[in-house]
């Protein structure tokens, strides 16, 4: 970051710094949506006889609206050095709408700009939250030009922007990666400007996945794969890719798999739908087609505490398991996938025990006093976590002790693995702080847990998490109380994405969903059942607790 302090013709310059706070509490936000509807905005150069604040208003709103002009008018602000200086995209960083700007004077007579800070997208369109009394500060150096006009001379590199106006100026994006066997795709949330959205996608997803995701996942494109010379442009619908010559060195299935990734990358931009590679202006042929799920098994059978027993509830009605010796006080009711599902729940709350519907009895896993509400994965593994230590178990009883030291001798209050296998959120706690962190599952040829590798912070602050569940390739709905909150309510958090309310509730105790914010069901501390329903909630049980769908 450039400093700069000196007087030329008798002015004092402005000197340059910037703080953006990382640590304290969570707070929702407005998400941008996923469309692509493209909206210019256009602002005004300077005015004659500005005041320093007033060139630094000027430039924050040219500057926001420069994703439109590549910056045009917001450069006229500023000196001809500093404007050939400038790096408008190296970060972007998000301020919030109800949080007035105000700028003061610094010692050395500096325009000192503070906002409330949202969060920031790094030049990859990584996304970073900021906490909810997070403030950005940034200083501005002006001198007067030769026609006696305030310019501004030195400033950070990096773009400030509204909340709204990012909204309305960014797209999400899920770069998609393969799971190590390649049987499904993993997305990798990213944020590209509307107006760029298609080649920023397809450059980063041939640069390869976050590093806290790069050890669980792989890719087909081949290394060294850029956007080839004759770009990307995109016609009635069909966007055709120009690759470079490093994409030949792929072929069969792995092509395929290729063209899978990018076609699932660049088809969430909804004037795309399809998409056509070339080498050299020469059609890349994919000879096979091959369609792969990003969130796969999204059955509605759902395991649910009825009276005091499991049942399987299914078309408005509910079926106990068939077992004998059931356990008392379960909780944390758990389903897997497929036909016949693994199931296990916390009895007594110590002991992880399997839910056989078979006629037999339960088997006991696990057994202490901090075993964390467990989790089912597509290869039937069945995941909990006890003090600081996570455990993946078969049903046989076979376990594989993973650590992490990002836990850094906390304790486990959840784990949800994601459909396809790759990804885990974990909540847990310390002695001060509630925590949700996504993490990066490494799993050998068949599917076995190897490790755990990589972060990725979710939420810091949270003051209390009663409960996750993914409803999307990219996101989770956590029943959770924020800072200053009272009643918990249900909150959308992406993996990478600024967190959105999606209702409150009152007396909730847990949650469950399959796909989408429509597909969530809760208990309540009343033995309600509830379903989604539009806007609100049906009724399914008035005796239940603890729904559990597959996962």
């Amino acid at each position: 970051m450039k400093r700069l302090c000196a007087v030329l013709c008798a002015v004092t310059l402005l000197s340059a710094c910037t703080s953006l706070p990382t640590e304290g509490p969570v707070n929702a936000t407005r998400a941008p949506d996923g469309t692509n509807q493209t909206v210019g905005f256009y602002a005004n150069g300077p005015r004659e006889g500005s005041t320093p604040e007033e060139i630094v208003y000027g430039f924050l709103t040219a500057s926001a609206a420069g994703l439109s002009d590549d910056f045009e008018v917001a450069r006229q602000f500023l000196s001809p050095q500093a404007s050939e200086e400038w790096r408008p995209l190296e970060e972007v960083r998000i301020y919030a709408d109800a949080r007035v700007p105000v700028t003061t004077r610094t010692e050395t007579q500096a325009v000192r700009l503070s906002l409330g800070a949202e969060g920031s997208i790094d030049p990859s369109g990584r996304f970073m939250m900021s906490s909810s009394d997070a403030v950005i500060t940034t200083d501005f150096s002006l001198a007067r030009n030769a026609d006696g006009e305030w310019r501004i001379i030195d400033l950070d590199n990096g773009l400030l922007i509204s909340a709204t106006l990012f909204e309305s100026q960014y797209s999400k994006s899920e770069l998609h990666f393969l799971t190590a066997d390649s049987q499904y795709l993993v997305a990798d949330l990213r944020w590209f400007p509307r107006t760029t959205y298609a080649s920023a996608a397809t450059r980063e997803l041939f640069e390869g996945p976050s590093e806290w995701l790069s050890d669980a996942v792989r890719t087909a494109v081949p290394p060294g794969t850029t956007i080839g010379s004759r770009g990307i442009s995109t016609t009635s619908g069909t966007a055709t890719v120009s690759l470079s010559d490093e994409a030949l060195s792929v072929s069969g299935y792995q092509r395929a798999l290729f063209m899978a990734q990018i076609e699932e990358t660049l088809t969430m931009l909804s004037s795309i739908q399809n998409v056509e590679l070339t080498v050299d202006g020469v059609p890349w042929e994919v000879n096979q087609s091959i369609s792969l799920s990003s969130y796969p098994f999204t059955e509605s059978t759902m395991l649910v505490n009825v009276d005091g027993r499991p049942s399987l509830y299914e078309n408005g009605s509910a079926v106990s398991l068939s077992m004998t010796d059931v356990p008392t006080d379960l909780e944390a009711l758990t389903i897997g996938y497929g036909d016949n599902p693994p199931m296990v729940a916390i009895a007594d709350g110590s002991r992880l025990v399997t839910l056989p519907n078979n006629g037999s009895a339960p088997v006991t896993l696990l057994e202490g006093d901090t075993i964390g509400t467990p989790s089912i994965d597509i290869y039937d593994w069945i995941w909990a976590g006890s003090g600081d230590t996570i455990i993946a178990f078969t049903a046989e009883g076979d376990r594989v002790r993973l650590s992490a030291s990002w836990l850094d001798g906390g304790t486990v209050d959840s784990i949800h693995v994601s459909r396809e296998g790759a990804r885990a959120v974990v909540v847990w706690h310390n002695e001060t702080n509630t925590y949700m962190t996504t993490t990066a599952i490494i799993r050998d040829g068949n599917g076995e847990p190897v490790a755990l590798d990589g972060a990725l912070e979710l939420g810091a602050g949270v003051d209390e998490v009663l409960d996750v569940a993914w409803i999307d390739e990219t996101t989770v709905a956590a029943l959770a109380t924020l800072p200053g909150g009272s009643n918990p309510g249900i909150y959308a958090v992406p993996i990478g994405g600024p967190i959105t309310a999606i209702t409150e509730v009152n007396g909730a105790t847990s949650i469950t969903a399959g796909s989408g914010q429509g597909s969530l069901v809760l208990a309540t501390e009343n033995g309600q059942i509830l379903e989604r329903s539009g806007g609100g909630w049906r009724l399914l049980l008035t005796d239940g607790s603890s729904p559990a769908l597959p996962g």
